[in-house]
């Protein structure tokens, strides 16, 4: 898509383009024309001197030389007349080259005509009747000079047309970038917002974007509130049922002494899938993305807290953690904590010996890679496992809601997560995070 700027730009030069080419034409096309209205008049007052030079002899009228001015004299000095009566009289100045003249009778205006050595000559030709004979006059002027004055002046109307355009459009995509700055700000202030490093705009932004600004945070307020009420009910419904559950387990298991194992099973495992999903639901309810105010997950501190937790409860499994990227995450600690709480967990039930957790933080997302040297997971059985409460082993503790939970965070933080062979044996899982910019 184009952009604001770009639109108001090929805007803004169209504009300009249009309107320096209808001033620079229209004032050159405005002053030719007061140039040839002002030259005719002069053309004309010549064609007057020419008709008073032409005076009676014996045999008719002829032209008194003496009355003539000097540049008629000069070869092809600019200035030219042609009288044609009983005779016809020239002048010097035009040598061997010839001018149009008009039929007797006929008044001809001033008009633009060839001239000797590439002159463009300004002729005037008129009528007129002396001594009751009729005499054609004819003269003409060099326009030439004021053709190429008017070229140069066209030339330069549009050099300074094009500067004036390109100091426009500068000036135009400057004050533009600095009207579009708070705008800016108010974008770079969203990501802060939205990666829980502020919970609010700044206010202190020019008068036409407060009332945005304003609904904004409000709205954001709103959210936080209604999500707020969302998880506090999520969170005191599942603790709720947590106590009545905990007695249904407590009287079972009393009741259970004088049923079959085939009659209890089935209830035992009713009540397991309840508490599985309402473990679920806690996690659920407390998904970073929607948590404005959050703690953001320091590598290097929090890694090693989790490692040492992990490896205090499986104290034969060697667990090494590999790094790569800067140190804090921009992601919340605890969901960070969970997620590769439940990986790292895990890897340590079902391996032999060795557990390596890797990460990268490069190219716009997080990466983290979990490998086992255990038995692994079938390829056909892999997607399972991502479902509520699935286990493929019964004999391992647990509700198999380790990889659910992981699961639900990486959807939450619109992630992607994989499972596959790794080079250790066992199982490869590997958690790719889109960094919250």
């Amino acid at each position: 898509m184009i952009s604001i700027g770009r639109r108001l730009g090929v805007g803004l030069l169209l504009i300009m383009l249009l309107s320096v080419m209808l001033i620079g034409q229209g004032s050159v096309w405005l002053y030719d024309r007061a140039q040839r209205i002002y030259l005719t008049s002069l053309l004309e007052g010549e064609a007057d001197s020419l008709l008073a030079a032409m005076v009676p002899g014996r045999e008719g009228l002829y032209l008194d030389a003496n009355k003539v001015d000097p540049d008629y004299q000069r070869v092809y000095s600019g200035r030219y007349f042609i009288v044609q009566g009983r005779e016809r009289w020239r002048s010097r100045s035009l040598w061997d080259q010839r001018l149009p003249v008009s039929q007797p009778g006929h008044t001809q205006t001033t008009e633009l005509v060839p001239g000797p050595q590439g002159q463009q000559l300004l002729l005037w030709s008129q009528s007129y009747s002396s001594h009751g004979e009729q005499l054609i006059i004819t003269v003409a002027l060099d326009y030439q000079p004021l053709l190429a004055s008017f070229q140069r002046a066209r030339w330069w109307l549009w050099g300074l047309g094009t500067t004036v355009i390109l100091l426009a459009l500068l000036s135009q995509q400057w004050l533009l970038q600095r009207a579009l700055r708070p705008l800016r700000q108010a974008q770079a202030e969203l990501a802060e917002w939205r990666t829980g490093q502020r919970v609010q705009l700044s206010e202190a932004v020019p008068l036409e974007l407060q009332p945005l600004v304003s609904e904004i945070n409000h709205l954001g307020r709103q959210l936080e509130r209604v999500l707020t009420r969302a998880r506090s009910s999520a969170g005191d419904l599942s603790h709720a049922l947590k106590t009545p559950l905990a007695v249904l387990e407590s009287r079972l298991g009393h009741i259970g002494e004088g049923l079959a194992v085939e009659q209890l099973q089935p209830l035992r495992d009713q009540l397991e899938i309840i508490h599985a999903q309402l473990e679920r639901s806690l996690q659920r309810a407390r998904l970073a993305p929607e948590q404005q105010r959050a703690e953001r997950f320091q590598a290097p501190a929090d890694m090693q807290a989790l490692v040492a937790a992990v490896q205090s409860l499986y104290g034969h499994i060697q667990i090494s953690v590999r790094g790569d990227g800067q140190a804090q995450w921009p992601f919340d600690r605890e969901d960070m904590q969970e997620l590769l709480g439940n990986l790292i967990d895990n890897a340590c039930k079902w391996a032999s010996s060795t557990v390596v957790v890797s990460w990268t933080l490069a190219q716009g997302q997080l990466q983290l890679q979990v490998m086992d040297d255990g038995p692994g997971i079938a390829p056909q059985a892999r997607e399972q496992v991502l479902t509520r409460g699935a286990r493929l082993d019964r004999q391992m503790p647990g509700h198999g809601l380790g990889l659910g939970i992981v699961t639900d965070l990486v959807a939450a933080y619109e992630g992607h997560l994989q499972l596959a062979d790794s080079n250790l044996g066992g199982l490869l899982v590997t958690v790719n995070l889109p960094l919250r910019s």
